[in-house]
């Protein structure tokens, strides 16, 4: 049985503790949170123990990974202790708020030999990896474009960490970075990226509108346009290759045409539940540790995926085309 421990007892542990008790041969075992009556909370619901700190959780008897679940402006200090103590790390993305903190935690992790994982969730997502086989399996010709449309309606306090640009990243950091990371999965590293964004929700200090343009290095172009404030959700996804395309609707359904001109129609459902995804997080997490195999989300790989973000955010907020380093890859 593998014994996990969770850093930070908010919203998204909440998911992610109802995700660990799915998963086959893991369980949560102790939780910290600067709140500590929120760390009881959600410790009892899950039969686990509430501790002080990240120190009682570190020295928790037999713990064998820790996820992560704090504002992203702790994150570097919190994977480098936890890389000093010898334990694996899950850590939710943004992996960091700014590059300089992410070399420094990914250097930690390597001089420790602690296997770091980044918490792109949607990579997860059967139908979104789906597209990824078969982009990768050329069933759609050469890559041509791809486009990732997210626009949903979340309420977000104005006194939510989420709301503070330098906590937790902003939208860029916090959503797009899943479309923009989808999309580099896909395609491979991005050259060029222009960006605007606007506000439309007077009580944010961040934007809750933002679309880009993305132009892969290796050719091939893409899209990302995501919202807080739409007045009615939508969420489209799609490929387009030179033989063939596919959209993946509502992260229910995908539709399309092979290259050899057979059609796509795989459906989950109307009553898919997005904690699926996370489920499958979890799962790949637990037999990885239980095996020996490598975290397929790396923390190089939520590097990559804060660089790119990093980029769109300052074109937005520049309103200036931005060139991406040739080492990115």
């Amino acid at each position: 049985m593998i014994n996990i421990g969770f850093l930070g007892a908010g919203d998204i542990a909440a998911t992610h503790a109802e995700a660990v008790g799915a998963a086959e041969g893991g369980r949560l075992v102790a939780i910290a949170d600067v709140v500590p009556e929120r760390a009881a909370m959600l410790a009892k619901q899950h039969d686990a123990a509430a501790v002080a700190d990240l120190e009682s959780l570190l020295s928790f008897p037999g713990l064998d990974v820790l996820y992560i679940l704090t504002p992203p402006q702790f994150h570097a200090e919190q994977i480098m202790s936890t890389a000093a103590a010898g334990i694996p790390i899950m850590c939710e993305k943004p992996l960091t708020v700014t590059l300089a903190e992410a070399d420094e935690a990914l250097f930690a992790c390597e001089q420790a030999d602690v296997p770091l994982m980044t918490g792109l969730s949607h990579r997860f997502h059967p139908l979104a990896a789906r597209a990824k086989q078969l982009v990768l399996q050329g069933d759609l010709g050469h890559f041509v474009a791809a486009w990732s449309h997210r626009l949903i309606t979340l309420p977000v306090s104005p006194d939510s960490w989420l709301n503070d640009l330098a906590v937790g990243g902003g939208l860029t950091l916090q959503y797009a970075m899943h479309d923009l990371d989808w999309e580099c999965w896909l395609a491979g590293a991005v050259a060029q990226v222009s960006a605007q964004e606007s506000h439309s929700n007077p009580q944010l200090q961040i934007e809750d509108n933002l679309w880009a343009l993305l132009q892969f290095r290796e050719g091939g172009s893409g899209s990302v346009g995501v919202s807080w404030s739409a007045p009615h959700n939508w969420t489209e996804r799609g490929v387009i290759g030179s033989q063939g395309k596919l959209r993946i609707v509502e992260q229910k359904r995908l539709i399309g045409r092979l290259s050899n001109g057979r059609t796509l129609d795989e459906d989950l459902g109307d009553n898919y539940n997005w904690l699926d995804v996370f489920v499958r997080e979890s799962q790949h997490i637990v037999d990885s540790l239980r095996y020996g195999s490598s975290f397929a989300v790396s923390g190089e790989d939520g590097r990559r995926a804060l660089e790119i973000s990093l980029a769109v955010q300052q074109a937005a907020q520049t309103k200036q085309l931005v060139t991406l380093a040739q080492t990115m890859s």
